[in-house]
């Protein structure tokens, strides 16, 4: 549990949460009444970034509940998530969307469980930069797993990092570090489905959210 226990109106833990909703907000706003790619891949790809979303409303109301170990788990998620819909996008081939557009069956689950791993998704991420991939993101992404990888896994699979941090206490600091950096995933998302809608109207405003939401958001990488 964070150290702070009591909520107050200076609580740093309970600032960023309010924050990270306002962001939210901010991204809802623009997206609403968005029509996005009906393409098979456009729907593939927006559907992964829906569920990227939900993981990270999930891991705010774990932090919320005081709930920061399971709140952690959920970025691992939300990142593959988001990684998953920007492959689908940029690099799967046809085959992978036809596997995730199939309805729900044993041999549809089978098929997809070839589909490749973060890390190689990453890669050919990687490998359509300078074509239709935009650097920035796959550099997002691969700063990311290469800071977080190892962590992520830890909480995800029962290592030492949730045993600790349930033994030690979860420091205020690191609560309010894992929210800028799952805001951080957050706002890759929305400017994912930005790109999808094809709509200037809503990818210039959405790209220059990150001044408005600094105080809550990982700093920007130099190029």
């Amino acid at each position: 549990m964070p150290e702070t226990e009591h909520a107050g109106s200076d609580d740093p833990l309970e600032h960023m949460l309010r924050r990270s909703e306002a962001l939210h907000e901010r991204f809802n706003e623009l997206l609403d009444d968005a029509e996005f790619d009906g393409s098979p891949r456009g729907e593939a790809a927006l559907g992964m970034c829906l569920v990227a979303m939900e993981h990270a409303t999930a891991l705010h109301a774990l932090m919320a509940l005081r709930m920061p170990t399971s709140a952690v788990s959920l970025m691992r998620l939300q990142f593959e998530a988001l990684t998953r819909a920007m492959w689908l996008i940029y690099a799967a081939p046809d085959t992978a969307i036809e596997k995730l557009s199939a309805p729900l069956t044993l041999e549809a689950e089978q098929a997809a469980k070839n589909l490749p791993s973060a890390k190689e998704m990453i890669d050919q991420i990687g490998k359509r930069v300078g074509q239709d991939a935009p650097a920035a993101a796959h550099q997002m992404l691969v700063h990311f797993k290469d800071i977080s990888w190892n962590a992520m896994n830890s909480f995800v699979h029962g290592g030492i990092h949730p045993l600790r941090r349930n033994a030690d206490g979860f420091p205020v600091h690191l609560a309010l570090q894992v929210l800028r950096n799952s805001n951080g995933l957050s706002t890759m998302t929305a400017m994912t489905m930005a790109i999808l809608t094809g709509d200037e109207a809503i990818t210039k405003p959405m790209s220059k959210i990150q001044p408005a939401f600094a105080d809550c958001l990982p700093d920007l990488l130099k190029p």
